[in-house]
């Protein structure tokens, strides 16, 4: 990485990954610790994306509702239900196309993540079961067809794809060309829902064991060609999140971005569809986690190269070299 000059910046590399990971590369880059925010070139502060746009992504209830206003065909047909709404929601799926007995149905909580209190359906009848228990969690949730065809890799076992977003007030949306694969540890069951570890790709469904193996996308001779899908995908959410939030977008006082991981399920017939997004995804912080050679050294240089140095220097935009990353549009 090229050292420009040094800076000093401030925050707590104790209070996320992000934080930890922008600690260790600042430092490796030549830059000091800051005592005092007035004296930080780079701080915490630039990274206060806008609060509203990113919760919309990060909330799996606020991301359907954008996604079914502006881009419905990038995400499998998904209904917000909650308490209130269920008995309609139900109602309307029984009336319409989607009484196919082949239909599967994926419930998951809105506000939680690593899999938790996910369920999978293969009924209405067994989803009404479940909505009139007084054992269910309650709150939001959304309500996913399931991909009950997914590409499979060898062994039978599924996969979803993470990639790394950047969003900015000042120079829009950037997606890291690489990320990873979350390859279930277990052969994939279709008819079969008792466990769900062979559906589920979450890194962790319980505490002691990790449920996937993680392995770099450039691993896989497959991915260049669906990577056309996935920035098609990410440039379609940048512009439904732009029309909604167009303040997110505009810069008022100081630059600032955000990370965001982003997943995606491939289909049976190579078709791609976003799951999920995640802000300020959980980096890892462990020098010996298998992916840090292969991926994240490479993503946090190019961040600092492309963000965190050009803010920190007050590099004028035509300095700025953002060839790490793909612009979306």
């Amino acid at each position: 990485m090229n050292r420009l000059k040094s800076g000093r910046f401030l925050f707590k590399e104790t209070i996320s990954p992000t934080f930890f990971n922008l600690n260790y590369y600042l430092l490796e880059a030549g830059w000091m610790p800051a005592r005092f925010k007035w004296m930080a070139h780079f701080s915490d502060a630039n990274l206060q994306f806008d609060e509203n746009a990113a919760q919309c992504l990060e909330f799996k209830h606020c991301l359907s509702d954008l996604v079914a206003e502006y881009c419905p065909q990038v995400m499998m047909p998904t209904f917000i239900i909650n308490d209130q709404n269920w008995p309609v929601i139900l109602q309307f799926l029984n009336q319409y196309s989607f009484r196919n007995q082949d239909s599967v149905w994926i419930l998951k909580p809105s506000l939680l993540n690593n899999g938790q209190f996910i369920k999978i359906f293969n009924s209405l009848a067994d989803l009404e079961t479940h909505f009139s228990s007084n054992q269910r969690l309650g709150g939001e949730h959304v309500l996913q067809q399931y991909i009950n065809q997914p590409h499979l890799l060898r062994d039978q076992r599924k996969y979803s794809i993470r990639m790394f977003l950047v969003l900015s007030n000042y120079a829009g949306a950037y997606l890291f060309p690489r990320g990873y694969l979350n390859v279930s540890r277990h052969p994939y069951t279709p008819e079969q829902f008792s466990d769900l570890r062979p559906h589920l790709t979450n890194e962790h469904l319980h505490e002691e064991e990790s449920n996937v193996i993680q392995i770099p996308s450039e691993r896989f001779e497959f991915f260049p060609t669906i990577y056309p899908q996935i920035q098609q995908i990410v440039s379609q959410l940048f512009r439904a999140l732009k029309q909604r939030y167009p303040q997110a977008f505009t810069r008022f006082t100081l630059k600032t971005f955000a990370l965001f991981g982003v997943d995606f399920m491939v289909d049976s017939n190579g078709r791609v569809w976003l799951l999920e997004v995640n802000h300020g995804p959980c980096f890892p912080i462990e020098a010996e986690h298998p992916l840090q050679n292969y991926l994240y050294s490479d993503f946090w240089h190019a961040l600092l190269n492309s963000f965190v140095l050009p803010i920190g220097l007050n590099l004028p935009d035509t300095q700025i070299d953002y060839s790490f990353f793909d612009k979306l549009v």
